[in-house]
C-alpha cells in the first residue's frame, strides 16, 4: 500500500497518538525511504493494549510473544517505548529511524538488509 493508503488505514483505527507509534515498514514509508509497504506494524504501550483489546478482536501471533494480529495486514507489538524514541511525521507518531535501525541490526533478518542500507545511507552512518 502507498503512504496515502497506509495513513487512511491507520486513521480508521482512531488511536491515541500518545500511546502508539508506527514501526517497521511504516517508518520506511513515512520517511520516504520506500514507496510501498505490505502491512501496518504498530507498537502500543501495554496499558493501551488492554484498552484496545476490548475494542478490537486481537489474535496472538505465532511470530513473537509480544505480537498480535488485528487483521490480515495490521500487527500490534505490545511493548513499552520512550516518547523520546518517537518523532511526528505529518502528525503521526513514528519510531525514529535510529531506533528502527537498531532493531533491524539486532534481528538482522535477510528481508531487512535493503532497509538497513537505506537507513544507513539516509542517516550517513556506517
Amino acid at each position: 500500500m502507498t503512504k496515502k493508503e497506509y495513513l487512511k488505514e491507520v486513521d480508521k483505527l482512531n488511536l491515541d497518538k500518545n500511546k502508539y507509534c508506527i514501526i517497521a515498514g511504516g517508518v520506511m514509508l513515512l520517511n520516504d525511504l520506500r514507496s510501498k509497504t505490505n502491512d501496518i506494524d504498530l507498537r502500543v504501550k501495554p496499558d493501551y493494549f488492554n484498552e484496545l483489546s476490548k475494542k478490537y478482536n486481537m489474535i496472538k501471533s505465532p511470530k513473537y510473544s509480544y505480537l498480535y494480529n488485528l487483521n490480515d495486514f495490521i500487527e500490534i507489538a505490545v511493548t513499552d517505548f520512550d516518547k523520546s524514541d518517537v518523532t511526528f511525521i505529518n502528525g503521526y507518531p513514528v519510531l525514529k529511524l535510529e531506533k528502527e535501525l537498531e532493531w533491524k541490526l539486532k534481528n538482522n533478518r535477510p528481508k531487512d538488509q535493503s532497509d538497513i542500507e537505506k537507513i544507513k545511507k539516509y542517516l550517513k552512518v556506517d
